[in-house]
């Protein structure tokens, strides 16, 4: 018996596409009698075991242990790790979900540098099915999912035009909701302080505040659109600087999380400014130090303990029906208003 190969080698070996092999592999149908056997000799002679169909016997499946991979990406650490209790609060979610079901959870946790032999291992051994953080996930190792043979559920990350199962929150409707709110309070110069990484959730979430201004008839000025690192530190220091350049800021402030609101709402008070009489801000995630800075920061809550069980609820759905076609769930946020945002003041801005 030979090591175990890639899938989508193994369908280059042999001439055939890959989701023939990942059907044979899941005993699924759409493959000929002559081609499943020829797929079904080589898979078994690289130490592939042909899966049963369970999918027609849901009440035995139930009773079948299922191991799930969980693969927890981490690229700066700085939305994964630093990020509050965000990331956490999802993940002890998850994985309170996977014991009531019954789920064998393996944790598997990588970056940059062992992302090639990681996928590697994945591909061979997918195990029933994976679970992956998408929170710092490059849009450029997405379509490697897509040729997985078990069912993969991204948590985190939207992966929009990809033809993947996702369960994140619904970021345009969520920035949205901030500036709503701030329009509410009287605000016509909304600034926005943009995450300078670039994930699919700040994308989206840009999308939302450009929607909204539009809307609302408010004018978009690129100056007012400033590129923020997403940690406290970092939004701290940047903030100074753009301080120090004789920057003016608008009223009102959107950040794309709670991270940089806090960050930059700091340096502003160091620099003189009274919040939020000088300048209101609402963020976006609504991590635990949020309600205990002074001002409290008002902010968009995400509801992590159901996103991380709706993702294994997910997970379990596709499980006894792997023919489903691929389902992305948003969440809605809830705005928790507190004291950092209030009606517009008499002000020029620049």
């Amino acid at each position: 018996m030979k090591g175990k190969k890639p899938l989508q080698d193994i369908a280059a070996e042999l001439g055939v596409s890959p989701a023939a092999v990942s059907f044979v592999l899941n005993s699924k149908k759409g493959v000929s009698d002559a081609t499943r056997a020829r797929i079904t000799a080589v898979l078994e002679n690289y130490g592939y075991r042909i899966r049963k169909n369970s999918a027609e016997d849901p009440l035995t499946a139930e009773r079948i242990p299922r191991s799930i991979r969980f693969l927890k990406y981490k690229n700066s650490a700085i939305l994964v790790e630093e990020n509050g209790n965000f990331v956490s609060s999802i993940i002890d979610a998850l994985e309170e979900e996977c014991r009531k079901l019954g789920f064998d959870l393996v944790i598997t946790t990588f970056g940059p540098e062992n992302r090639k032999e990681i996928y590697s291992i994945v591909s061979a051994e997918p195990m029933d099915g994976i679970i992956v953080l998408g929170t710092e996930l490059d849009a450029a190792d997405l379509p490697f999912f897509e040729t997985l043979s078990v069912p993969v559920i991204l948590v985190d990350t939207p992966a929009p035009g990809r033809s993947l199962n996702c369960v994140t929150m619904n970021n345009e409707e969520i920035a949205e909701k901030a500036v709503d709110y701030f329009y509410q309070l009287g605000h016509r110069t909304i600034g926005y302080l943009h995450s300078s990484m670039d994930t699919g959730n700040f994308h989206a979430r840009m999308c939302g505040y450009r929607n909204a201004i539009a809307r609302l008839g408010l004018p978009l000025k690129a100056e007012q659109i400033y590129s923020i690192t997403p940690s406290m530190t970092g939004s701290y220091e940047e903030m100074c600087s753009l301080l120090e350049s004789g920057i003016r800021f608008p009223s009102a402030l959107l950040a794309d999380n709670d991270m940089i609101a806090l960050g930059c709402s700091r340096a502003l008070k160091d620099r003189g400014f009274i919040l939020p009489q000088d300048c209101s801000v609402i963020g976006i995630d609504d991590i635990s130090f949020s309600s205990i800075c002074a001002p409290p920061l008002t902010s968009v809550r995400i509801p992590c303990k159901e996103m991380g069980a709706l993702v294994v609820q997910l997970l379990h759905y596709k499980l006894r029906r792997p023919d489903t076609p691929p389902a992305k769930v948003l969440l809605s946020g809830e705005l928790i208003i507190r004291g950092s945002a209030v009606s517009a003041v008499a002000r020029t801005d620049g």
